[in-house]
C-alpha cells in the first residue's frame, strides 16, 4: 500500500483536522442551515472537506479520485454539462468557476437557496489559493500579521496585487446568514458583546477574528468534526496549573448549529505606538522551550501495554505497514515511562508576544500521554532545521548517537544521556511520529514524506529488529517521475539530433554562403515558427492537459489543425513578396518564406498525435518521427548546398522534413481522423488559446531582434548577430526546450505542494545542465572565428547572449511550472512583459550595434526573470526560492570551479589564439571540473536520478 493510499483510505474513518478544515475554511462564510440539498462541485482536492462540512451534500465531479470521500455513495460521476439533480431543487450549490460552468449548476438552486462560486471574481480571496490557504480575506479588512516584515510584504502583495486569477476569489448570492454570521449572534448571547468579522484564518480549525468595542477576539471553530475538542485548556489546568501564563484566556465558547468554538482575545491586544509590530523569533523560541520543561514537570500516567502501538497509529499520513515496524520499536518503552502533557508543535508561528504576555496557541495536536519531556526533543529539532531546508527527523534521530546537544535534557524521567541507546531510538522515534501526526500528505506531498520515511528506515534498519516485525521495502520512486526522467533521456537524443543537425546545416551555410544569405534564411525561418503556433491555436498542447476523453476531443484539434494550417500556408503564398520586401530580403526572401511554410498543415495534424503520445509518457515513440525526419532532412540540405543550390538547400531539406514527419507519426501512433464537437473546440481554445498565445508570444519575443537587426543594421550585420545568437542559443534548445517538454505533463498530473517541489526539482536539474554549456560558450567566444574573419563582430554578442540564454531558462522553467498549474493566461501574461519591456530596450539600443542589441537582450531577460520567480513564489503551491537556491549551490559551486580551470589552463598551455585543438583541450577540462565539483556537493541527488532513470516499474 502506498501512503497515498493509507493516508486517503483513513482521512475520514480518523478525521485528520490538519487538512480539513483548512481547506473547508471558506465554508464559515457559507449559510450554516442551508435548509435543503447541497451540491459540491470543486476540484477534487477540495470536495471531501466540503462533504465533510456539511454531511449528506451530493458531489457533482468529472475527477478520477476514487477514495477518501465521507460519504462515497453522494459521488456522481458526470460530464460537467448535464448535472444529474432537477433545477430549482437544491438550497446551496458551491462550484468552482474555474473548472465547471458556472451557469449549469447555478440553475438548480431554488428561488430562495444560494450558489457560492470559486472563480475570478467575488469580495473574498482565497491567499494563496484554494487547495493550500492560509487566510479568506476582504479588502475592507486588516492583513494578518505573519512572521516578520518580508512575508508580511510578500501577503500583502499578493492579496492587493495578486487579482483576477492569480488568487482565486469567493463570492456568495443570496441572503442567507452564514455560518459566521450565527456565531456572532452566539458570541453576543454569551458575552454582550457585538462584534464584526475582520479576518477569517485557516489552520487546525478555522479562527474568525471577530472585532468588538472592547477589542478583537479570536474564535476557533470546528467545521468538519462537531465531536472535536477545540479547547483543552481546562484539561491541561487540571494537570498542569503552571501552564496558565502560556494558554490564551478563554471569553467565551459553545455551539453554532452543532459545531464547537472557543473565543479567546485576540493576541496581541493592539500595537504600541513606534513599536517593532514584528515578533522576535529568538524570545519566541525562548517561550516554547520554556513551556515544554513547564509540560515536562507534571507527570499525567506511566505507559503500559500496548501504548507504542496507539501512539505510532496517530500518524495517519505514515503508510500503515510502516507504522506497524515503528510500533514494534517503541514497544521498549511499554515499561512504565513516564506520561504528560505535550503541545506537539512548539515554533514560533504558534507562540504570540505581546508586550510581557505570551500566549501559546494551536494545542491540536496536544495529548497528555506523550513521554514526559518529549516536547524539548521536538523543540530543538524545530530550531536546528528553521530556514533550512532539513528534517526535522534527522535532527531527532542525530541525538540517538549524538546524545550531546541535549544530553542534560530530562525525557521520560531521565537525563538524555542517560538513557541507552534502543531507548533513545525509541523516544527520539516518538518525537517523529509527535511531527508527523500534525502533518498531512497535502502539506508535506510525496517525495517529503519519502524523505521522513527514508530517515527513519536508515536508522531502524541498522538497529536490531525484533524477528517477527519485516521492515518494509523501501518506498520506490514515483513510476511516473521515472518515466518522466527517461522522457528527458529520449527528448534529450532527439534533440542533440535535431539540434546537431540544424548546427550542421548552419555550419555549412557559414562556410559556404555570406552573412547575409543567413539573414534571409533567418527571416524565413522567424515566418515559419510563428505561423506554426497560430496554425494549432495551442489546441494539439491542450491535449496534454485536457481532462476528460482526449481521443474523442483530438479529433477536432486535427480539424483544427488542418484548417488553420491550410489557411495560413495559403496566405503567407502570397503575401511572402511583400515580407521579404519589408525586411530587405528581396534576394530569395519570398522563396524562402514560401518553401519553409508549405508543410504547415503536415505539421499541425502530426502534432496532435505527438501530444497525445506526450500525454502517455511515451517518449520513445514521440521522439522517432523527429528524430529521423531531421535527419534526412540535413542530409539533403547539405546535399544540395554543396552542388551550389545555396539558401534553397535549407528550404527544401525542411520540405522533406515536414511530409517525412506526418508519415512517421502515422507509423507510430494511429492517425487521428478529422472530427468536430463545438464544445470540444471551446474547452481546447480556452486553454490553447492562452497557451499558444504564450507560445506565439514566446516566438515574437525570441524573434523581435532579427526584425529589428534587419530593419535597422541590414541583412550582413543579421547574419552575423544570428550566427551568434543560434549558438548561443542551442543550450536552452537541448536541454530547457527538452526538459520542461518531459516535464509538462509529469507536473500537470502533480496536486497541491508536491508541484511546487517537483517544479523546484525540474528547475535544479536543468539549470544544473544549462550552466557549464553557457559558461563554456562565454569563455570560447573567441573561436567563433575559426569559421572565418567575417564572423568577428559575433564575438562579444555569442558571450552576452550565453548569459542571456541562461536568464531565459529560469523564465520558461516558471512559464511551465505556471501552465501545469492551470495558469497558462498568466505565462501569457509575462511573455508580453518580457516582449514589450525588450522591444522598448532594442529600439533604444539597435543603433548602436549588436553587441548592444545583445546586452539589451540581458536586461530583459534579468528584469523578468526576478518577475518570474516573484509569480511562482505566489501562484505555484510549493514553489520555494529559499529551496531552490539551496539546491542550485552545488552548480553554481561548479561554475566558479570551471570557469578557474579554463582561465589556468590556458595560461599553463600559453594558449593565446582560438584553435581546434585549445577548445577540445581547456574545454574538456573545465567540464570534468564542473563535473567532479557538482558529483562531490550533490552525489546522493545524482545517484538518485541514476536510480530514477533505470527504475522500470
Amino acid at each position: 500500500m502506498t501512503a497515498g493510499a493509507s493516508t486517503t483510505e483513513e482521512r475520514i474513518e480518523a478525521p485528520h483536522w490538519t487538512v480539513g478544515d483548512r481547506l473547508a475554511a471558506f465554508a464559515a462564510l457559507l449559510p450554516a442551515d442551508a435548509a435543503g440539498p447541497v451540491v459540491l462541485a470543486l476540484t477534487d482536492d477540495l470536495t471531501p472537506h466540503l462533504q465533510a462540512a456539511f454531511p449528506g451534500a451530493l458531489v457533482l465531479s468529472d475527477g478520477t479520485r476514487l477514495d477518501g470521500w465521507p460519504d462515497p455513495g453522494r459521488v456522481v460521476r458526470w460530464d460537467g454539462t448535464h448535472p444529474p439533480v432537477a433545477p430549482g431543487s437544491a438550497a446551496l450549490v458551491v462550484v468552482d468557476a474555474r473548472r465547471y460552468d458556472e451557469q449549469v449548476l447555478a440553475a438548480l438552486v431554488a428561488t430562495d437557496g444560494v450558489v457560492a462560486v470559486l472563480g475570478d471574481a467575488g469580495p473574498y480571496l482565497l491567499y494563496p489559493s484554494a487547495e493550500s490557504p492560509e487566510l479568506v480575506w476582504h479588502r475592507s479588512w486588516p492583513v494578518s500579521m505573519p512572521s516578520g516584515p518580508v512575508p508580511w510584504l510578500r501577503r500583502v502583495l499578493g492579496l492587493t496585487v495578486g487579482r483576477g486569477d492569480a488568487v482565486p476569489r469567493l463570492r456568495v448570492s443570496g441572503d442567507r446568514p452564514s455560518l459566521a454570521d450565527e456565531v456572532r449572534r452566539d458570541l453576543a448571547r454569551a458575552t454582550g458583546l457585538d462584534s464584526d468579522l475582520v479576518g477569517l484564518l485557516t489552520a487546525g480549525q478555522v479562527v474568525l477574528r471577530l472585532r468588538t468595542v472592547e477589542g478583537d477576539l479570536a474564535v476557533r471553530l470546528s467545521l468538519t468534526d462537531p465531536e472535536r475538542e477545540v479547547d483543552v485548556a481546562s484539561r491541561i489546568l487540571d494537570d498542569v496549573p503552571e501552564a496558565r501564563r502560556f494558554l490564551p484566556v478563554v471569553v467565551a465558547e459553545g455551539r453554532t448549529r452543532g459545531r464547537p468554538w472557543t473565543a479567546t482575545e485576540w493576541t496581541p491586544r493592539r500595537h504600541r505606538p513606534l513599536s517593532w509590530p514584528w515578533p522576535n523569533a529568538s524570545r519566541q523560541w525562548e517561550v516554547a522551550r520554556e513551556l515544554a520543561e513547564v509540560l515536562a514537570g507534571r507527570e499525567t500516567g506511566r505507559t503500559g501495554a500496548g501504548w507504542a502501538e496507539r501512539w505510532s497509529s496517530g500518524a495517519h499520513v505514515v503508510p500503515v505497514g510502516v507504522r506497524v515496524r515503528w510500533a514494534a520499536a517503541l514497544e521498549v518503552l511499554d515499561r512504565g515511562v513516564p506520561t504528560g502533557w505535550c503541545h506537539g508543535d512548539l515554533w514560533p508561528g504558534n507562540v504570540l508576544l505581546d508586550g510581557a504576555v505570551s500566549t501559546v496557541i494551536d494545542w491540536d495536536n496536544a495529548g497528555d500521554d506523550a513521554p514526559l519531556g518529549i516536547d524539548g526533543l521536538l523543540v530543538h529539532a524545530l530550531q536546528g532545521v528553521a530556514g533550512t531546508d532539513g528534517l526535522v527527523t534527522d535532527t531527532l534521530l542525530r541525538l540517538v548517537d549524538d546524545p550531546h546537544p541535549v544530553a542534560a535534557m530530562m525525557v521520560g524521567g531521565r537525563r538524555w544521556a542517560d538513557w541507552e541507546r534502543p531507548e533513545r531510538l525509541a523516544l527520539a522515534l516518538a518525537a517523529v511520529v509527535l511531527y508527523l501526526r500534525n502533518r498531512s500528505l497535502h502539506d508535506l506531498g510525496h517525495d517529503e514524506l519519502a524523505r521522513h520515511l527514508a530517515a527513519v528506515a536508515r536508522v531502524l534498519d541498522g538497529a536490531v529488529a525484533p524477528p517477527d516485525a519485516a521492515a518494509p521495502a523501501p518506498e520506490p520512486p514515483s513510476i511516473e517521475a521515472a518515466r518522466t526522467a527517461r522522457g528527458v533521456l529520449w527528448l534529450a537524443t532527439n534533440g542533440i539530433v535535431v539540434k546537431t543537425s540544424q548546427t550542421v546545416v548552419l555550419l555549412a551555410l557559414a562556410a559556404l554562403l555570406a552573412p547575409s544569405a543567413l539573414g534571409v534564411i533567418a527571416l524565413g525561418t522567424v515566418v515559419a515558427n510563428v505561423s506554426a503556433v497560430v496554425t494549432s491555436l495551442g489546441t494539439a498542447s491542450a491535449l496534454v492537459y485536457w481532462r476528460g476523453d482526449v481521443l474523442r476531443v483530438a479529433r477536432t484539434a486535427v480539424t483544427v489543425g488542418i484548417g488553420m494550417g491550410t489557411a495560413v500556408a495559403t496566405l503567407l503564398w502570397f503575401a511572402a513578396p511583400w515580407l521579404a520586401a519589408s525586411f530587405h530580403a528581396t534576394d530569395g526572401g519570398a522563396a524562402v518564406i514560401r518553401g519553409l511554410t508549405v508543410t504547415l498543415p503536415c505539421l499541425a495534424v502530426a502534432a496532435v498525435s505527438n501530444e497525445l503520445l506526450r500525454r502517455r509518457l511515451a517518449f520513445a515513440r514521440r521522439i522517432l518521427p523527429d528524430t529521423v525526419s531531421s535527419v534526412v532532412g540535413a542530409v539533403v540540405a547539405i546535399v544540395l548546398v554543396t552542388q551550389g543550390h545555396g539558401v534553397m538547400a535549407l528550404v527544401v531539406g525542411q520540405i522533406v522534413q515536414g511530409v517525412l514527419t506526418l508519415l512517421l507519426t502515422w507509423l507510430v501512433h494511429p492517425p487521428v481522423l478529422p472530427g468536430w464537437n463545438l464544445e470540444d473546440a471551446r474547452g481546447l481554445l480556452s486553454y490553447g488559446g492562452p497557451y499558444a498565445g504564450a507560445n506565439l508570444l514566446e516566438l515574437v519575443q525570441l524573434n523581435i531582434d532579427y526584425l529589428i537587426v534587419s530593419r535597422v543594421l541590414g541583412g550582413e550585420a543579421l547574419g552575423q548577430y544570428s550566427l551568434a545568437f543560434r549558438l548561443a542559443f542551442m543550450p536552452y534548445l537541448m536541454i530547457v526546450v527538452v526538459t520542461t517538454g518531459a516535464a509538462f505533463p509529469f507536473l500537470c498530473r502533480q496536486r497541491g505542494v508536491d508541484l511546487g517541489r517537483a517544479a523546484v526539482t525540474v528547475m535544479t536539474a536543468t539549470l544544473t545542465l544549462v550552466a557549464p554549456i553557457c559558461l563554456g560558450l562565454a569563455l570560447f567566444a573567441d573561436d567563433l572565428v575559426l569559421l572565418g574573419d567575417k564572423w568577428q563582430p559575433g564575438v562579444p554578442v555569442v558571450a552576452w547572449l550565453a548569459l542571456y540564454a541562461v536568464l531565459l531558462s529560469v523564465g520558461q522553467l516558471v512559464q511551465t511550472a505556471l501552465n501545469a498549474a492551470g495558469r497558462p493566461a498568466l505565462s501569457m501574461g509575462l511573455r508580453l512583459c518580457h516582449l514589450l519591456v525588450l522591444f522598448a530596450t532594442l529600439v533604444l539600443l539597435a543603433p548602436r550595434g549588436i553587441t548592444a542589441v545583445a546586452i539589451g537582450q540581458v536586461a530583459a531577460a534579468a528584469f523578468m526573470s526576478l518577475v518570474a520567480l516573484a509569480f511562482a513564489r505566489l501562484h505555484v503551491t510549493g514553489f520555494s526560492l529559499r529551496r531552490l537556491a539551496s539546491s542550485l549551490r552545488p552548480a553554481l559551486a561548479g561554475v566558479a570551479v570551471m570557469a578557474a580551470v579554463v582561465l589556468i589552463t590556458r595560461e599553463l598551455l600559453e594558449i593565446d589564439t582560438p584553435s581546434l585543438v585549445g577548445l577540445l583541450v581547456v574545454g574538456t577540462a573545465g567540464l570534468l571540473g564542473y563535473a567532479a565539483t557538482v558529483w562531490t556537493l550533490d552525489r546522493d541527488h545524482l545517484r538518485e536520478a541514476g536510480r530514477l532513470v533505470r527504475r522500470q516499474s
